[in-house]
């Protein structure tokens, strides 16, 4: 009778030990798969763009991220809202502003109209950029293309006589687009082009060109002649010197007669 227990209780003992094995095992399994999970999903996260929300632009040419401009630096930079709420900020490729907030180079002629352009023309709006070879610059800024309204921004800016064209390999996409409007613009003597060799390949001549620039600019960079719109709608500029030069508020100023009458105003009559 002892045996036959002894047997009973041995049996017993290795049947519970069997079954604590299995489980052991599949918690092992279960502890395993959860690992090679989480591994994967760390994985992939990595290997997610630098770039967020890449989408299909106005045409099929231009894809790139949409965004929110909250805040304006200077005439070729600023920052936006991502859709995702992350915040960027932008250097337009392939352009060069006048500076307005630099250390050592201060407030550059032109640089304030740049500036006031790029505000006017962006803030507090969506729009979708464009990338090159290279998608940010070594300040970590993303580096683009601007539209707008099925404009480029980029493009306007040197139309304007507010920027040059700037090249840095290999983002050299729209160079030849770019240095035609360029050209036009020199030819026409608008902005930057309205003082000659203010403009050099490694950006402003400011020091060297300061009496020329003196006679079409005021301290602070602005151009000196204003540019009124009367109550009846009626565009009149006025130069240094006519009577109501000093109590006159400018919409607009301008570098030369001949660039405010090809935006429409007259001249004042006193």
């Amino acid at each position: 009778m002892m045996k036959v227990k002894s047997a009973i209780f041995i049996a017993a003992f290795f049947l519970l030990g069997g079954c604590a094995v299995e489980e052991q095992k599949e918690e092992l399994t279960k502890d395993s798969s959860e690992t090679v999970v989480k591994e994967e999903t760390t994985e992939q996260a990595n290997e997610q763009p630098s770039l967020p929300d890449i989408i299909d632009g106005d045409t099929a040419e231009k894809k790139g991220i949409t965004g929110t401009v909250f805040y304006v630096v200077d005439g070729d930079t600023f920052d936006i809202k991502l859709p995702n709420g992350k915040e960027e900020r932008i250097r337009m490729t392939l352009v060069d502003t006048p500076e307005t907030k630099h250390p050592r180079l201060g407030v550059q002629p032109f640089g304030p109209e740049a500036s006031a352009f790029t505000k006017k023309v962006l803030m507090n709006k969506k729009v979708t950029l464009e990338f090159d070879v290279q998608e940010r610059d070594r300040y970590g800024r993303i580096l683009a293309y601007v539209w707008l309204d099925g404009k480029m921004v980029n493009e306007q800016l040197i139309a304007k006589g507010l920027a040059r064209t700037a090249v840095f390999p290999p983002n050299t996409k729209y160079v030849d687009r770019f240095e035609k409007v360029q050209k036009e613009a020199r030819e026409q003597k608008v902005g930057i082009w309205l003082v000659e060799n203010y403009v050099t390949d490694r950006g402003y001549n400011t020091i060297l060109e300061k009496e020329k620039i003196d006679a079409v600019t005021d301290p602070t960079g602005k151009c000196r002649i204003k540019g009124n719109i009367s109550s009846s709608g009626e565009k009149i500029y006025h130069v240094p010197g006519n009577q109501s030069y000093e109590v006159t508020k400018p919409e607009q100023t301008f570098c030369s007669k001949e660039e405010a009458e090809a935006a429409g105003f007259r001249a004042a009559k006193r």
